[in-house]
């Protein structure tokens, strides 16, 4: 059974301070793992949950038939895409999210970003490893875990 990181992209998102900082495994764990998305992230669609019940979300990452939809408060479902359906009519949020998974599957490993901290202040560095949920951005001697929706191109 494999180990469950510490460390979730919930508690990330709503800055709780935690006791030590997550090692990079344990942040690119929470992150879902390395990986570049194929094309469609950004997708408005409903996603038919396992347990019952629709959900509307975003496809934040594309591999194959697979997708991994953000359903909202830092919560994703890995499903298939069989079990998806276009949203037929969306709220700003859910747009405002398609925008930024577009914008963060536009951005490749080694390029110049800007990312926000929880504090609201933006750094610049290096995207040196990008997951499905976020990246691992390099900003002077430290790594940084930065979620999807809180990443962009650095700013010329």
């Amino acid at each position: 059974m494999a180990r469950r990181s510490r460390f979730a992209l919930p508690s990330i998102a709503l800055g709780l301070d935690v006791v030590e900082a997550p090692s990079v495994d344990e942040a690119r764990e929470a992150l879902g793992g390395r990986g570049s998305t194929e094309r469609g992230a950004g997708e408005l669609v409903t996603v038919s949950l396992q347990r019952g019940g629709d959900a509307p979300g975003v496809v934040v990452f594309v591999s194959g038939t697979q997708r991994d939809v953000w359903i909202g408060a830092g919560r994703f479902v890995r499903t298939a895409v069989d079990r998806l359906t276009a949203l037929a009519s969306v709220g700003e949020e859910l747009r405002s999210v398609a925008g930024e998974a577009r914008r963060f599957a536009s951005l490749s490993e080694g390029d110049p970003v800007r990312a926000i901290r929880r504090d609201g202040s933006a750094i610049d560095g290096r995207l040196v490893e990008k997951c499905r949920y976020g990246a691992l951005v390099a900003h002077e001697d430290k790594v940084l875990a930065v979620s999807f929706r809180r990443i962009a191109p650095a700013a010329s």
